[in-house]
């Protein structure tokens, strides 16, 4: 059953609060990685909201479980990483590591209290070959992909995983769709070229957390 009014607006709450204080960080690690001046403000005062919405989205989807905690966590990593990825093209590596460390603590524990062990191997086997076929794809592309998308991926199918290792290669199958349809609109619309660098990873984050509330509460 999916989560009603009474559990998601205080998710959405607790996540415009959460952004707020997300928002200096975003600012913090953009100026230290931006090779010019980044205007304070300029790339983030779209977070507070993002939060708010992307924890109301997933307690709606998902509903109370052992597992929200962790997926709302994941929420707040991914605005975070997303914006800092659309601001300076790279996805920090602390960051994407604290990301899936988070997960590997609320999930393994959430597997335990749910009484479902089994669902930490699929979690980790998501993660792994998510990260094979994304290393893979680094090795192919000759830096064409960067190395940071290939954690990312790796962490993003370690959280999917945990439902199923399916679930994990449809949230990468999703990302490529998403980035796809993200390039050609851009370039539609006059604003990337052929040989213009898109970030990838706001479009791994959308295609994994639009496969995680298509398929609803784990079972």
């Amino acid at each position: 059953m999916t989560g009603g009014l009474v559990l998601v607006a205080p998710c959405a709450a607790a996540g415009g609060a959460i952004g707020l204080r997300l928002r200096p960080v975003v600012d913090r690690v953009t100026a230290e990685r931006s090779p010019g001046p980044a205007p304070a403000g300029r790339h983030s005062r779209l977070v507070g909201p993002v939060t708010a919405a992307l924890f109301g989205a997933t307690a709606w989807g998902l509903g109370w479980g052992w597992s929200l905690p962790a997926y709302l966590a994941l929420a707040a990593f991914v605005v975070v990483l997303t914006f800092v990825d659309l601001a300076t093209r790279t996805l920090p590596r602390r960051m994407v590591w604290a990301t899936g460390a988070t997960g590997v603590g609320l999930l393994a524990g959430a597997a335990v209290a749910a009484g479902q062990p089994g669902r930490i191997v699929l979690a980790a086997a998501g993660a792994a070959v998510a990260f094979v076929l994304l290393h893979a794809l680094h090795v192919l592309a000759r830096g064409g992909f960067g190395y940071g998308d290939v954690r990312l991926g790796a962490v993003l199918g370690w959280y999917l995983g945990w439902q199923s290792v399916s679930l994990a290669m449809t949230g990468l199958l999703a990302g490529f769709v998403v980035g796809a349809a993200t390039g050609v609109v851009l370039l539609a619309a006059g604003r990337a070229g052929r040989r213009t660098e898109v970030p990838f990873g706001p479009a791994l984050a959308a295609g994994a957390f639009l496969v995680l509330l298509a398929a609803g509460p784990p079972l």
